[in-house]
C-alpha cells in the first residue's frame, strides 16, 4: 500500500473520488458476484451470504442472495422491494425511509458519481496500491446518516470503474464486508430483472 502525497492527500476530498467517477463515464450497467459477511454483535460467529449484484445506471440496484438466504432486494425510484419464499414485500420512498436512503446510497458508491454523495459523507482516499487499487473512505456528515452507518470502506479495481471490496461499519456496532468477483462492465439486462414481480 503507497500513501498518497501531500498535494494528492490535501484534495484528496475531491481529487481521488474524482478520478473513480471519470473511470466510471458511460458506464449503463454492472454484474459481479460477491461475498457477504456480516459480523452482529449479538451472535458468536460471523453470517457468510453469497449472491449476485445487478446494476443498471442511474437508479436501480438488484441485490440477490443465493439460498439458504434465498432472496432478493430491488432498490429504484419507485423504492424497495425485496423477495423470499413468503412472497414479495413492497415499500415505496416513505416507508423505505432513512434505511431506504443509505442502501441507495450504497447503488451510488459501487457504480455511480461520487460527487452526489458530497452532501452526505466527506469522501477522502488516504492511499493507493503500486497496481492501481484506490482505498477510499466515507464518513457520513448528516445526522440521519450517523444514526445508522458510522463508516464506509470502498476498495476500487485497479482501473478504479468498479468495486473489490467494502466494509461497512454500522452506528450499533454490527459489520458487513463484501467482497466482489470480477465486475462485467455493460452487459445486457433485462429489463424485468431489474423490477419485483407484481403482489
Amino acid at each position: 500500500m503507497v500513501v498518497l502525497g501531500r498535494v494528492a492527500s490535501a484534495q484528496a476530498e475531491g481529487y481521488a473520488p474524482s478520478l473513480v467517477t471519470e473511470a466510471r463515464k458511460g458506464l449503463k450497467s454492472v454484474i459481479a458476484r460477491f461475498t457477504q459477511t456480516r459480523t452482529v454483535g449479538l451472535l458468536a460467529a460471523d453470517v457468510t451470504s453469497r449472491g449476485t449484484m445487478t446494476i443498471v445506471t442511474p437508479d436501480r440496484l438488484r441485490w440477490e442472495l443465493a439460498a439458504p438466504d434465498a432472496i432478493i432486494y430491488w432498490i429504484g425510484p419507485e423504492g424497495i422491494a425485496y423477495r423470499t419464499e413468503k412472497g414479495v414485500v413492497k415499500a415505496g420512498k416513505e416507508a423505505a425511509g432513512r434505511f431506504g436512503a443509505v442502501l441507495g446510497d450504497l447503488l451510488v458508491f459501487m457504480a455511480g458519481d461520487f460527487a452526489a454523495l458530497a452532501p452526505r459523507y466527506v469522501i477522502t482516499a488516504p492511499a493507493r496500491d503500486k497496481d492501481g487499487t484506490l482505498h477510499l473512505v466515507a464518513e457520513p456528515r448528516t445526522d440521519d446518516v450517523k444514526k445508522l452507518v458510522k463508516v464506509v470502506r470502498i476498495d476500487t479495481t485497479p482501473d478504479l470503474w468498479a468495486v473489490r471490496r467494502v466494509e461497512i461499519e454500522e452506528a450499533g456496532g454490527d459489520k458487513s464486508v463484501i467482497e466482489f468477483g470480477p465486475s462485467q462492465r455493460d452487459p445486457q439486462v433485462a429489463p424485468a430483472t431489474m423490477r419485483p414481480p407484481k403482489v
